[in-house]
């Protein structure tokens, strides 16, 4: 069983082609990293560590995800958000939005955590930081849950965007709280999934002051870029 999402808004009516590359170069480099042996020294080198002094990490770390169960979650609703932020404000900007939802939340978090040897890692800030933007654009658009089997649609559910944003507030406490680590005990089953499905490996986890710096800069891009935006629109009509 599978859950998408479709939305009835402008901004899915094109192709989001920088959204869908990085989702595609996320894809591609946990393929490279999960389940291999030296994934710890992965972690060790390319993971942003707030107690180490600055350097690439902070560009690698955002890259890294810790199991498949993490980059699914990411990769799904990136796709939704990433894709409005795209069309609304162009590909420039959208990676210029990524790139700073996510210096942004390893920026909070050395604040917080500044001798923190554990790696923080993963998409879910920008994710964060996407879907802000979007929620401020659409914040009770329409849109649909599908529930599906395979590719083939069995039921579907009209929504808005807030629930959708809501639900991954839920998943970001799920992949918090749960410890995924210690299924293996209770479904042996699993056991030969560890360490690709579920995150065995001590990393910083769900940083929520992460979190908190991609909303920062998300309301300040908002501001920025459609403040601009109409501002130029009612000039025009002059």
């Amino acid at each position: 069983m599978f859950i998408t999402f479709s939305d009835d808004t402008p901004a899915s009516k094109k192709i989001p082609w920088a959204n869908t590359f990085m989702i595609i170069v996320n894809v591609t480099i946990a393929y490279l990293t999960i389940g291999h042996d030296d994934f710890m020294d992965v972690l060790n080198r390319f993971g942003f560590i707030p107690a180490r002094h600055l350097n690439w990490t902070v560009f690698t770390g955002m890259f890294l995800h810790s199991s498949w169960t993490q980059l699914v979650a990411n990769m799904s609703f990136l796709f939704f958000f990433g894709k409005g932020v795209e069309n609304e404000w162009g590909r420039k900007r959208y990676f210029l939005t990524y790139f700073l939802c996510a210096l942004a939340g390893e920026a909070a978090h050395r604040i917080f955590h500044p001798d923190s040897t554990f790696a923080l890692i993963g998409a879910s800030r920008v994710v964060t930081g996407m879907g802000v933007v979007y929620l401020l654009h659409y914040p009770w658009g329409k849109m649909k849950w599908i529930f599906s089997f395979f590719g083939v649609p069995l039921l579907e559910i009209p929504s808005r965007t807030l629930l959708v944003m809501g639900l991954w507030g839920v998943v970001q406490a799920a992949m918090a709280f749960i410890p995924w680590g210690e299924l293996p005990k209770l479904f042996p089953f699993l056991a030969r999934f560890s360490g690709t499905l579920f995150t065995t490996h001590p990393t910083a986890g769900t940083a929520w002051d992460a979190h908190l710096g991609a909303v920062l800069v998300a309301f300040v891009l908002f501001a920025c870029f459609s403040g601009f935006k109409g501002f130029k629109k009612k000039k025009k009509r002059k």
